[in-house]
């Protein structure tokens, strides 16, 4: 795990703030400064982090257009400040701040010199020749964790045919769920990885586009877990304006109160043998919190005031869930074969189970892994699968069905989201492509940010703006999508990697929560996208 203390003294300068007059508020601990290069040049669009270094917690800003910065902590106290993010380093600078309410520090940054090896998953995949070959790679070597530059060397070196048969092979024997289909030709595949991945050709990756000036505003907060390792999977903005993050690692919920940093955590499997694997969840209307745990395929009713659960047989690995207008839970079956879905009833907690439409895949294609699923305004619920390249829909009431065929071959749909006007939106993994639904037409249109290889993971929509939040899993980054001026926006993560699994708009605020999820773990955290400063 990297060591974050130590990667920001080796990348960026440093900057150690020290506490505000006493009775200060974050409100008015606010530091000013201006980012240049060597030669007096001002720069735009770079990071500025301050970390509290008894908390942990990571406020970032970056500097405007005119290279100045003005940025309010979340607390006072001591803090380690860099600056400089993936294109830029500088000489360390060390200052004790006065008592007065602002402060101010000036960066001077050089071009980091190991710029490349700084870059996301996405540039390096963009290396890699577009096709079928591709599109099945990310969906099966892509869908838990990152590829970064430590991922594709070995002891400094890029990896050979022999390197990446070998690490095929580990991910083979720690898959537990037999995700990887049969029909996956690891020796083809090393080979294809090894001919592309060449230090020549990885020298050619695509470069880091310079930050959008609408972005520049733009502060994000990062929290700490509070255990390791962990897994923080999907994450809601509670009733009581707490942000519950599901503990997947842990078999906890953890209720996060986004002004101190504090997390209260909720312990949610009885079978403590067991991993539950705590994924998805959602608040029912009278408070109560429900969620997932497929690894002892249950569904579990939270009550947040007391800390009590009650647990429901769920039948199944369930992978998402939601709830239609009479209070019920649905969820679909990730591992099913053939496909289903299944209902507790709100008011008795009886379970049924309804079959879907069948992508009938050979036992060599695999599974076809049903993975996101929202219930719209009329009881409909929407599920794509990942492998079989599908949506379906399913009327809750009347138990009709049918599905439809992804616009492009083995896309890989991943969790959708439905907007007030009843519109799904539908990230595609393997494509890096927003592909926009019309349940009345039943017409497909798309729409692409950037590169193919971003790791479109999850979908949400502001149901108050329109305003479509889209994770780029791989290009370690959120995109804002304008549906009606189709203007796109990428906000970049702090932190390298940043793979996120789960989205939460803050309506009222207009912030956006995700978490850093990487699997196996690298650095884990909360973390809050303020748009707009």
């Amino acid at each position: 795990m990297r060591d974050i203390t130590k990667y920001c003294l080796e990348t960026a300068a440093v900057f150690v703030f020290m506490a505000m007059a006493a009775g200060a508020t974050s409100a008015n601990s606010i530091v000013t400064g201006t980012i240049t290069d060597k030669a007096g040049a001002l720069l735009p669009g770079v990071p500025i982090t301050f970390l509290h270094q008894k908390s942990s917690i990571a406020v970032t800003g970056l500097s405007g257009p005119n290279g100045r910065f003005e940025i309010w902590l979340q607390k006072s106290g001591s803090h380690v400040a860099t600056a400089g993010g993936r294109k830029w380093t500088a000489e360390p600078v060390t200052m004790i701040a006065t008592k007065s309410k602002a402060h101010a520090i000036n960066f001077t940054l050089s071009p980091s010199p190991n710029y490349l090896q700084k870059l996301p998953s996405s540039h390096w995949l963009s290396v890699l020749p577009e096709g079928e070959m591709k599109r099945e790679f990310l969906v099966n070597c892509t869908s838990c964790h990152e590829i970064s530059h430590p991922r594709m060397t070995r002891k400094g070196m890029h990896r050979s045919r022999e390197s990446w048969a070998e690490a095929i092979a580990v991910m083979r024997s720690i898959d537990e769920y037999g995700l990887t289909p049969a029909d996956f030709d690891d020796d083809l595949y090393a080979k294809w990885l090894a001919g592309n991945l060449t230090e020549k050709a990885m020298s050619g990756a695509a470069p880091l586009e310079d930050t959008n000036p609408a972005a520049m505003n733009a502060r994000f907060t990062e929290y700490p877990v509070p255990k390791h390792p962990a897994l923080p999977h999907d994450l809601v903005v509670g009733p009581d304006r707490r942000i519950w993050v599901t503990g997947f690692f842990n078999d906890e919920m953890w209720a996060l109160e986004p002004s101190t940093g504090e997390i209260e955590a909720f312990p949610i499997n009885e079978k403590v043998d067991t991993l539950g694997q705590v994924r998805a969840l959602k608040f029912k209307a009278n408070g109560k919190l429900v969620m997932l745990l497929g690894g002892t395929d249950a569904m579990v009713e939270l009550d947040p005031e007391t800390g009590a659960y009650q647990t429901f047989d769920a039948g199944m690995y369930g992978h998402s869930l939601d709830l239609d207008s009479q209070g019920n839970v649905w969820f679909n079956d990730y591992f099913g074969k053939p496909e289903q879905i299944g209902k507790i009833d709100g008011g008795t907690g009886e379970l049924t189970v309804h079959q879907i439409p069948s992508a009938y895949l050979t036992e060599a294609a695999g599974l076809p892994l049903p993975y996101g699923m929202q219930i719209d305004q009329d009881d409909i619920l929407w599920s794509t699968s990942l492998a079989s390249n599908q949506l379906i829909r399913f009327n809750t009431r009347t138990g009709d069905a049918n599905s439809y065929d992804m616009p492009t071959p083995n896309s890989g749909p991943r969790r959708l989201a439905i907007g007030p006007d009843g519109i799904l939106w539908i990230p595609e993994w393997n494509t890096g492509k927003l592909t926009r639904f019309d349940p009345k037409s039943e017409k497909f249109s798309q729409f692409q940010p950037g590169l193919s290889t971003i790791g479109p993971y999850d979908v949400e929509v502001n149901q108050k703006t329109g305003e479509i939040w889209m994770a780029g899993s791989l290009s370690s980054s959120i995109f804002r999508f304008d549906p009606a001026t189709e203007i796109w926006t990428e906000f970049r993560w702090p932190t390298e990697p940043a793979y996120v699994r789960h989205i939460a708009v803050d309506e009222e605020t207009g912030d956006v929560w995700s978490a850093y999820s990487s699997l196996p773990e690298a650095v884990a955290k909360i973390v809050r996208l303020q748009p707009n400063g």
